[in-house]
């Protein structure tokens, strides 16, 4: 069976999920690039859904009878496949540039296709999957699919691997640090045009402000929408900002200055990526979403990475590549970036 594309982590809404190691010695040693105990495993799964199951592991009636799936029609195949990084597709699409390796389960059914995938950066994959033969570290599930099934499939993971999984929430200061990762590659990758490029890719930006009952029992979250044409404002470095940190590292300045900006103009005292002292702000209103036509981040653990490979009505082929190629690189950072966090998830964050 051909491996899977990591192509098909991209354009999916997913929601997030980490886990501990995957423990497999009992049926074979090395689980990636090993089909033969892939193809063990996704026949375990396809009789756990349809419940051609023996006595002692247990049928999915739940599942079945779930209001989601009962659309779908019968359960046609269910497959697990390796996911490569080629280095170019035969369609001639990019290729992308960093290896997620991992796993990549697809569900077909009758009318609709439920995809999950386990996924681990490149570096901690190798130095923790080789250093214990039998288990496999891939910290982050995605999964595609409706609650009753994805609830299925994470008891599998359990019952068989002995694997802990448990939802990956991701906290306003990681969304910050995210967006501004992303248009940070973005700007590195364009160069001169990098303003430009930010505008093209990113678009309109939404940030979903939440609040705690105990100061705003009657406003649960405020959007503040960011135009395409006032992006490159926010972008501007700011002598009142030069020195705010995060994690011990200078960073993009859009949240800073969208911070002043809110301040100024609303009267918002906002401690949105953890870097001011005030302790009211920080416990009480947080980033819990960001929007834009790159990609959907959100604090109860969706994600979606957008790869646009349509071509700009008066764009040169020459620059649209340059644009994609760089939007492409900025997804790739961001998804790196979940896959760590899922990893150092059991850190303190606020």
């Amino acid at each position: 069976m051909a491996s899977a594309s990591p192509w098909q982590l991209f354009n999916t809404s997913w929601t997030l999920h980490r886990l501990s190691p995957l423990h497999h010695k009992k049926d074979c040693n090395t689980l990636l690039d090993n089909q033969s105990a892939l193809n063990t495993y996704a026949a375990r799964l396809r009789d756990q859904l349809t419940g051609d199951v023996l006595a002692g592991l247990q049928a999915t009636n739940s599942t079945l009878d779930d209001d989601a799936l009962s659309k779908t029609g019968a359960l046609k195949e269910c497959t697990w496949q390796s996911i490569t990084s080629p280095r170019a597709a035969a369609s001639g699409r990019r290729a992308t540039s960093t290896s997620f390796p991992g796993i990549l389960v697809t569900l077909t059914y009758e009318n609709i296709v439920y995809k999950a995938a386990l996924l681990a950066e490149a570096k901690s994959s190798s130095r923790r999957g080789s250093a214990r033969s039998g288990s496999s570290f891939l910290p982050l599930l995605l999964t595609k699919c409706p609650n009753a099934l994805r609830q299925t499939i994470i008891s599998f993971l359990s019952s068989n691997f002995d694997a802990y999984c448990a939802p990956l929430r991701l906290p306003s200061a990681f969304l910050c640090l995210g967006l501004e990762t992303f248009v940070d590659e973005l700007r590195n990758r364009a160069g001169s045009s990098s303003d430009e490029t930010v505008e093209d890719v990113v678009k309109e930006l939404q940030l979903t402000l939440s609040f705690s009952a105990a100061i705003a029992p009657a406003l649960r979250s405020l959007n503040v929408g960011i135009s395409r044409s006032s992006l490159a404002g926010f972008l501007e470095s700011d002598e009142n900002n030069s020195k705010r940190t995060l994690n011990q590292k200078l960073r993009c300045p859009l949240i800073p200055n969208l911070t002043s900006y809110l301040e100024t103009h609303l009267a918002m005292q906002l401690d949105l990526d953890g870097s001011s002292p005030d302790q009211i702000a920080k416990q009480h209103v947080r980033l819990s979403k960001v929007t834009c036509a790159a990609f959907v981040l959100g604090s109860d653990g969706r994600m979606k990475l957008v790869v646009d490979s349509t071509q700009s009505e008066g764009q040169g082929e020459e620059e649209r590549v340059a644009k994609d190629q760089a939007a492409l690189h900025a997804s790739e950072t961001l998804l790196r970036a979940v896959i760590q966090k899922a990893v150092i998830h059991d850190q303190p964050t606020t």
